[in-house]
């Protein structure tokens, strides 16, 4: 027995633009960081507070998130756990971002207590973080082709 996989109707259609919220309440910092994901023709949506940040979440569900580790309002720790609970179909990208939290300690309680992806220290580093876009993209671009 041969099993083939489903054909796309529009196999030269484009993948949708990659979604991703900067959540950053430093205005250089966050310019810095929506030209560089910009650059990879990124959908970007930017929060300055916890708030506004849960609200774009819910709102536009982005697939990756830069997330402040320290935003007006509340914690990125808890911006990152409320996004994880959002719902069982949404498992979007989270790095967190922080020149505060630079212990060992807050990167792994950051990992396995709150959901976080990546951990990166300011100033973030261009390569890295093109890096992780175009990670993020590719699988999107799997995760499409997937049945």
């Amino acid at each position: 027995m041969s099993t083939t996989r489903p054909v796309s109707p529009h196999p030269e259609a484009p993948l949708a633009p990659l979604r991703i919220l900067v959540a950053e309440d430093q205005r250089i910092q966050r310019a810095y960081m929506v030209d560089l994901v910009s650059r990879e023709g990124a959908v970007v949506f930017e929060a300055t507070t916890a708030h506004e940040a849960i609200k774009l979440a819910v709102q536009h569900r982005p697939e990756l998130i830069l997330l402040d580790g320290l935003l007006p309002g509340m914690h990125g720790f808890e911006v990152a756990r409320f996004v994880r609970s959002i719902a069982r179909d949404y498992h979007p990208r989270i790095v967190m971002t922080t020149a505060v939290y630079k212990h060992m300690r807050y990167r792994n309680e950051a990992k396995l207590r709150y959901g976080v992806d990546e951990y990166l220290i300011k100033p973030i580093d261009e390569q890295t973080l093109g890096a992780i876009v175009k990670s993020t993209r590719s699988a999107q671009a799997t995760a499409s082709e997937v049945p």
